[in-house]
C-alpha cells in the first residue's frame, strides 16, 4: 500500500516538472524572438510603374481608340481618329465651353463666318423676339404728348424706334437734334415747312434713313447667298429700310435682320406692314429691294 502510495506520487510530481518546463520553454523562445526581432520594410522598385514611352492622349478619353506614338509621329493617325470622332472629338469637347463663353459674353473675337453680338445687338434681338409674341396691330396715329405710340397701333419705322429706344436710344430726341444741327440733310421742302417737328418726324421713314445714313455704320444693300462673310455683313438686329416705289420715298418700310434664317441661311425680317397687319418675321429679303441697310449704334464708335 505505502509503495503504491509512493509510486503515485512520483509521478504527479513528473507531470508538474514537465509542466513546469514547458512554460519555461515557451517563456524562453518568446523572449528570445522579441530580443531578436527586427523591422522588415519591403521597398518596391521605383520604375515598376512607369512606362517605358508616353502614355497616349487617346486613352484619356472615354471610348477612343489607341493611338501609339510612332502612328502619331507618322501621321497615319486619321484613320484611328475617325472611330472616335462621334465621342472624342474636338467640335463635340469644346461646344460646351463655347456656348457658355457666349452667354457670358466672353465671346469677342471675329473669324472668317463667325461673330460674336455685342451687347447692345443681343437687347434688341429678345426685344424682337417679345414683339413677335405681341398683340400690335398695322396703323398710322399722331401722339403729340408722347410721340412715341401708347397703343398697340404701330407702322414699320415705330418697330425700329421702339426697340432702340428700348435698348437706351431715343430716336425722337437724337433725330431732332440732328436735323437742327444738320438741316441740309434733312430737307424740309418735302413735308412744305420749315422747322422739324418733335413728335412726328422722327417716325418719318425717309428722316430716319437720313438719320441712319449719318450716324449708322452703313452695309452693303445686296444679299449675296455665296458670300462667305454674310454671316458678319448681315446681322441680327441689323435695320433695313425696302423701297416699293423709286418716286416715292414715303413707301420705303423698315425692319430688322431676325437671328434666324430659312432653310437656305438667307436671313428672316421682322417687320409691320398693311400686308401682314401685325408684326411678323418674313422671308423677304431677297424679294424686296433693299435701299438701306445700317447697324444702330454703330460699333467702330462706341465709347
Amino acid at each position: 500500500m505505502d509503495k503504491t502510495k509512493r509510486l503515485h506520487i512520483r509521478k504527479s510530481q513528473g507531470f508538474k516538472i514537465i509542466i513546469f518546463t514547458v512554460i519555461i520553454l515557451a517563456a524562453v523562445q518568446v523572449w528570445f524572438l522579441y530580443s531578436k526581432y527586427k523591422e522588415i520594410i519591403i521597398k518596391l522598385p521605383e520604375e515598376l510603374f512607369t512606362s517605358p514611352q508616353p502614355f497616349p492622349v487617346s486613352e484619356l478619353i472615354i471610348s477612343s481608340s489607341y493611338i501609339s506614338p510612332e502612328d502619331a509621329e507618322a501621321g497615319i493617325t486619321e484613320g484611328l481618329q475617325d472611330s472616335v470622332a462621334a465621342e472624342s472629338s474636338p467640335e463635340n469637347v469644346l461646344e460646351t465651353a463655347e456656348t457658355t463663353a457666349v452667354e457670358t459674353g466672353q465671346a469677342e473675337t471675329e473669324s472668317e463666318g463667325e461673330f460674336a453680338l455685342s451687347e447692345i445687338q443681343k437687347k434688341m434681338v429678345i426685344k424682337l423676339m417679345d414683339l413677335l409674341e405681341s398683340n400690335i396691330e398695322y396703323g398710322y396715329k399722331v401722339y403729340p404728348e408722347t410721340g412715341y405710340p401708347p397703343e398697340n397701333i404701330w407702322i414699320s419705322t415705330d418697330v425700329i424706334s421702339m426697340v432702340l429706344k428700348d435698348s437706351g436710344y431715343d430716336l425722337m430726341e437724337l433725330i431732332y437734334e440732328d436735323m437742327v444741327a444738320h438741316k441740309e440733310d434733312y430737307p424740309m421742302d418735302i413735308k412744305k415747312r420749315k422747322d422739324p417737328i418733335k413728335y412726328i418726324d422722327f417716325r418719318d421713314v425717309f428722316f430716319q434713313e437720313q438719320f441712319f445714313k449719318r450716324n449708322a455704320l452703313e452695309l452693303d444693300i445686296q444679299f449675296n447667298p455665296d458670300n462667305k462673310d454674310n454671316a458678319i455683313q448681315w446681322q441680327p438686329s441689323d435695320i433695313v429700310y425696302f423701297q416699293f416705289d423709286p418716286d416715292n420715298p414715303y413707301n420705303d418700310m423698315g425692319g430688322f435682320i431676325s437671328s434666324r434664317t430659312n432653310d437656305n441661311g438667307v436671313p428672316l425680317v421682322i417687320m409691320i406692314s398693311k400686308e401682314f397687319g401685325k408684326i411678323s418675321e418674313v422671308d423677304k429679303l431677297l424679294e424686296y429691294k433693299v435701299v438701306g441697310h445700317f447697324r444702330y449704334p454703330n460699333p467702330y464708335e462706341e465709347k
